[in-house]
């Protein structure tokens, strides 16, 4: 038998764990300054970071029930992810507002792919639009999904200690 399904499982677990640390990490911040911080001096500020992840995670519930149902998984915008961020005004919206959009999307895609037969090797490893370069399959999603929120965790905790 594969290993793959346990893989999966404990990539769902791991984003799971993401969602915890992060709202505590921000739960526990007590000088308000802390979020008009950027990252590097430069970078994001935490209300750009949890934009974004929420931006992230709504885009891969699409492509991950697209990929499900047999359909081409959908585009994206033709912009930069910065781009993005700033068109949205995260850094001027509140970060615990933004923190429980990206929970409740979050809750939702984890949900999703902890519904999905996770025997179902065909399912997984269903490939991408041609645009992506077609390999791009559910299951390298679930891997990519649990280091970018981790990366990210990891982004919060440099703009709270810098």
């Amino acid at each position: 038998m594969s290993p793959m399904p346990r893989y999966r499982r404990w990539q769902i677990m791991a984003l799971e764990k993401h969602m915890l640390n992060i709202e505590h990490l921000l739960s526990t911040i007590s000088d308000p300054a802390v979020f008009d911080k950027r990252d590097g001096g430069d970078g994001w500020t935490i209300s750009e970071v949890l934009g974004h992840l929420a931006d992230t995670d709504s885009y891969f519930l699409a492509r991950a029930r697209a990929l499900v149902a047999g359909e081409e998984p959908p585009g994206g915008s033709g912009k930069t992810v910065d781009e993005r961020v700033k068109d949205a005004g995260y850094a001027e919206q509140d970060a615990m507002d933004l923190l429980q959009r990206w929970l409740g999307v979050s809750a939702d895609y984890h949900a999703f792919l902890a519904s999905l037969p996770e025997d179902d090797e065909d399912l997984w490893e269903r490939p991408g639009r041609p645009a992506d370069g077609g390999g791009f399959t559910l299951n390298d999603q679930v891997i990519l999904s649990a280091y970018h929120d981790l990366d990210h965790l990891h982004q919060i905790v440099k703009i709270i200690r810098d």
